[in-house]
């Protein structure tokens, strides 16, 4: 029976949404299809609920197995994890009963698919031995810091996936495992790779602390395909070569400097991947394997590419990127069939003269390189969809690149057009066009034809204004005009409906483009750096945007406005460059939805109470201002993970002790600010623990100094003085019946606290201390002030 036969079985009886999306999502964990055809039976338990650390339970003898499958079959269907997995049969695991559920695994001998992929495993118990008919073993993503021998006991074991844990060697014992075709070990701390394993065909070993490969590898005559990027390896593995079926073969990011002669012998190599290496030259014999379709070699010191290249008619993928070349061989163009040709980021001044022979190329890119012209030839790439010319010295444009017309991405930025190119008006499939960094001062009515673009930068360059034929490209999603020198919006941009995104700053505004306000769709816009005065209530018509950048204007006040967008995620109102602003209004509570507000580089002395209205507030940075407190409020922001108060005025003397309730919050920056409450050196590390733990202790001890307080006030308030001083606590109302004084006066003072349990203790104290100056006894206003900074100067 076929896999997909199978597939289709399993639609009728069960959700089949899982396997594939689990199974293969990962690039290193592609198992592929024909490994699982071996069973019309197969069966399948999937632990992927994220909930299991151990696999390590005591597990009775499996005294009937048939017992055992119809108890497994019978799981139900409320134990589903949230992504399902299909075949004929399934169990599923819940969080909450993994350990009853795990007893079954290592009954079931049956078994034959076993996914546990992306849990907290650290261990896998020997029982795993007791399942000699499982094929297919995912363990990826977990925390395993070695196999157990016993995992040789799992003779018909074809596929095993390791990768993405903490494994630092592999047991012998793997070396037993003769059946297997496909081993996944990638991201582990592997240092040897010690044996062979003669069946394989797939072996990923990226991302170890592999040096060599073992000689012993010459044995491994099926590997078909071998990664070992990401490692420590400085000399190509000739070992290698000497796989007469590989396929394809993956040694990027290493330190290699040159590949062996003996190269040529893997004369069934169709993809080869060396990038990020030191490579310094290709040598020819590489060009000797002719069965070559991909060549990756990007992100090396190559100068030179043989005029062997011509041997690789089978090519269709090379990229060169990021490297020494001045020239390309001519021989290149022989290689009739590349599709996709790459080779930005290097120094060529020319383009090779024969390049037309390429007919079949779909993806060209030439960017950061120094060429100065591009050659009419291009017209010859008819199935050409993505161009890269950006970071050259480019000033004009052959019209005959309009007879590419299935180009759906150019890039033709930071170059020195001075006018928009006529040839990408006939571009009818353009959907992404970069012209940004150039001197072009008008857009040609033409733009019009591109009907399908829906991405456009035009920044950076000399537009005096926004043309109106722009307007009509209906299908726009993102424009980019900022660092021109636009200074009005044609009223015809309402048509651009599916506009969500538009970048205006750095230009030349200093009204406020009410035309915008006509975008229904708009998410997303910026107009900071322009000399905007205010901005009108009609901005509340944006009723979906979610980010707003109105930094660096020249507002007089907070342009209380915004406040009314309630969707607003993100609202940048920094004023480094612009008028500084000295209050944010109460009304910044309306935002709801906000989760980043900036106020920095203003003049800002407070925060306002409303700010604690924001339940979705993640990151709030309000640094370089004059802020010396922080509104009590502060402490209910429950989501807040990033607060940024530094600044260089020396203002900020106190946090709240309510701050320690903010448990998300880890991005602190207080630097700058002659902080008393918590000492200055606390904050120094920008470490919330400390500074919680300083702020816990500073509250036990300013009620400690409250106590005390109210006993100094007790013993030494005179009797003529008590009367008014009860009135300045405003306790006139209270009922005293005792007689003793000193019982009158705590009497008051409990009376007072009650009713001030909104206040801190620290809040209290200075009350007190202002009611204490008002009834003017000096005297004991002094003595209670002395003990406050006496106390707070104690470090703890």
């Amino acid at each position: 029976m076929s896999l997909e036969t199978e597939e289709d079985e399993i639609s009728s009886g069960l959700n089949t949404k899982g396997l594939n999306e689990s199974f293969h999502e990962f690039p290193e964990n592609y198992a592929r299809k024909d490994s699982l055809h071996s069973s019309e039976n197969p069966k399948v338990v999937d632990l992927t609920a994220k909930s299991l650390n151990e696999i390590s339970y005591e597990v009775p003898k499996a005294e009937d197995n048939e017992e055992s499958d119809k108890m497994t079959e019978n799981l139900s269907k409320t134990d589903l994890p949230e992504k399902r997995y299909e075949y004929e049969f399934s169990a599923e695991i819940n969080a909450a009963t993994v350990p009853q559920r795990t007893l079954l695994i290592f009954r079931n001998q049956n078994l034959k698919y076993l996914h546990l992929y992306n849990n907290e495993i650290k261990t896998l118990h020997s029982n795993i031995g007791n399942l000699i008919n499982l094929e297919v073993l995912l363990v990826e993503k977990n925390k395993l810091t070695s196999l157990p021998p016993e995992i040789s006991l799992l003779h018909k074991l074809t596929v095993l996936n390791v990768s993405h844990n903490q494994l630092s060697c592999l047991p012998k014992e793997l070396s037993k495992l003769v059946n297997m075709k496909e081993l996944f070990l990638n991201h582990n701390n592997i240092d040897e790779f010690p044996f062979a394993l003669k069946s394989l065909e797939t072996l990923e070993l990226a991302e170890n602390k592999l040096k060599i490969l073992p000689d012993t590898m010459v044995d491994m005559k099926s590997l078909k395909v071998l990664s070992i990027d990401s490692n420590q390896i400085l000399i190509f593995p000739k070992v290698v070569c000497y796989l007469p079926n590989l396929v394809k073969f993956s040694i990027c990011e290493n330190l290699i400097q040159s590949l062996p002669k003996d190269i040529k012998e893997l004369k069934k190599l169709q993809e080869f991947s060396i990038s990020n290496n030191k490579l310094i030259f290709l040598p020819v014999q590489l060009f000797q394997l002719t069965k070559l379709k991909e060549l990756r070699a990007h992100d090396n010191k190559l100068e030179f590419l043989s005029d062997k290249v011509e041997n690789l008619q089978e090519l269709r993928f090379l990229n060169l990127a990021k490297n020494l070349f001045k020239n390309i061989t001519e021989n290149l163009c022989n290689c009739t069939m590349l599709k996709h040709l790459i080779l930005h980021d290097n120094q060529l001044t020319q383009l090779p003269a024969n390049i037309h022979k390429l007919k079949h190329l779909k993806e060209f890119s030439v960017s950061r390189n120094q060429l100065d012209s591009l050659d009419e030839q291009i017209s010859h790439f008819k199935d050409l969809s993505i161009i890269e010319l950006s970071g050259n010295a480019l000033t004009y444009i052959p019209v005959e690149l309009k007879n590419c017309m299935w180009i759906t991405k150019a890039d033709l930025s930071n170059n020195k057009l001075s006018q928009f190119p006529h040839a990408l008006c006939a571009l009818f499939d353009l959907k992404y066009l970069n012209l940004s960094g150039n001197c072009i001062s008008e857009i040609v009515p033409g733009i019009s034809y591109i009907k399908n673009l829906e991405y456009l930068h035009l920044n950076k360059n000399k537009l005096t204004s926004l043309s109106a034929c722009l307007c009509s490209l209906t299908k726009l999603i993102y424009l980019d005009v900022s660092e021109n020198e636009i200074n009005s919006i044609p009223a015809t941009v309402s048509e651009m409906k599916a506009l969500q995104v538009l970048l205006l700053h750095c230009n030349k505004f200093d009204l406020f483009p009410e035309e915008v306000c006509s975008l229904k769709s708009l998410q997303i816009l910026n107009l900071a750096n322009n000399q905007i005065k205010s901005i009108p209530l009609k901005i509340s018509n944006l009723e979906v945007i979610k980010e707003l950048n109105a930094s660096n204007n020249q507002f007089v006040s907070f342009p209380s406005e915004i406040c009314h967008l309630s969707s607003l995620e993100k609202l940048t109102v920094c004023q480094m460059n612009g008028l500084k602003l000295t209050k944010v209004p109460e009304e910044i509570s309306k935002l709801i939805c906000l989760r980043e507000l900036d106020i920095s580089h203003n003049a800002l002395k407070e925060i306002p109470d409303g700010i604690g209205e924001l339940e979705y507030l993640v990151h709030l940075i309000a640094n370089n201002n004059d802020i010396s407190q922080l509104p009590k409020s502060i402490t209910s922001l429950g989501n807040l993970q990033q607060l940024d108060l530094s600044g260089k005025k020396y203002c900020l003397i106190s946090l709240p002790a309510g701050l320690r309730h903010l448990h998300l919050l880890t991005d602190i920056n207080f630097d700058g600010n002659t902080l008393f409450e918590p000492l200055c050196e606390v904050c120094k590390g920008k470490q919330l623990h400390p500074i919680l733990c300083y702020l816990e202790s500073a509250d036990e001890r300013d009620e400690k100094i409250l106590q005390k307080i109210l006993e100094v006030i007790a013993d030494n308030v005179p009797y003529e003085n008590f009367e008014f001083f009860c009135q300045k606590l405003k306790l006139h109302h209270v009922d005293i019946k005792t007689v003793k004084l000193e019982e009158k006066i705590i009497t008051a003072l409990n009376s007072w606290r009650s009713e001030n349990q909104v206040l801190t203790s620290a809040e209290m104290i200075d009350k007190l201390i202002r009611i204490l100056v008002m009834t003017g006894m000096h005297y004991l206003t002094n003595k209670v002030k002395a003990l406050k900074l006496y106390s707070q100067s104690v470090k703890f």
